[in-house]
């Protein structure tokens, strides 16, 4: 009998997590492994290195969401700066919606300086994000874990915010809120400007009308 299907979760769904279960679905190989780890908790920020590949993908399919070329064992995902080549550590709060489900199951149960591979399935990976990989494509992760700040157990709010894909990123509420007030002033100024014009052209108006006047009378 094969093993059950995982669950399809997105980060931020609102699902609570039971992540005893989601670790069963995972695959993990550990490289360096300690025997005393705590395991994470909601509100805990780890810093950590990554290698995302191409584990598996569905019967057919060989190109991703932008219609590019892919194939089992690609590299998709890495904590490396593709401009700058800079081996940046990725920061992470357990709890916040902003990792796969399964990547961040598998970094709740590591230690500092822990190393594994984790297999995850389509439903606990990149299901839920379409027009990247193909549905229900399996990937590999290469973790190690580099620190581990301890919370208090709760998750941080964030102030919401509105967001809108541009060319140079999401756009957050305090820059809408400044382009709105950039656009008022400029709407002032713009009125000013055209009453300003207006007042000349009634005054130069009244001053042809005198003009014309005394012209007649001298006449």
């Amino acid at each position: 009998m094969g093993k059950k299907r995982a669950p399809t979760l997105a980060p931020g769904d609102g699902r609570k997590r039971d992540w005893a279960s989601i670790r069963s679905h995972l695959d993990i190989e550990w490289l360096t492994e300690h025997s005393d780890c705590q395991q994470g908790r909601d509100g805990d920020q780890v810093a950590f290195r990554h290698k995302g590949f191409i584990a598996e993908l569905p019967e057919g399919k060989t190109t991703d969401g932008q219609g590019r070329p892919i194939q089992v064992g690609m590299q998709m995902d890495s904590n490396i700066d593709q401009k700058t080549k800079e081996d940046k550590p990725l920061e992470f709060t357990f709890g916040t919606p902003r990792l796969i489900v399964g990547l961040e199951a598998v970094l709740r149960e590591m230690c500092t300086g822990e190393k594994l591979r984790a297999k995850i399935p389509g439903p606990l990976a990149y299901n839920t994000r379409a027009g990247f990989l193909p549905y229900d494509t399996a990937v590999l992760y290469e973790v190690e874990l580099v620190s581990v700040t301890r919370g208090d157990g709760t998750v941080p709010t964030e102030a919401p915010q509105l967001k809108m894909e541009s060319s140079k990123g999401p756009v957050s509420g305090d820059n809408w809120l400044l382009a709105l007030v950039l656009v008022f002033l400029l709407a002032m100024v713009a009125a000013g400007a055209f009453f300003l014009r207006s007042s000349e052209k009634k005054v130069t108006t009244k001053e042809s009308k005198k003009e014309s006047k005394k012209d007649k009378k001298k006449r």
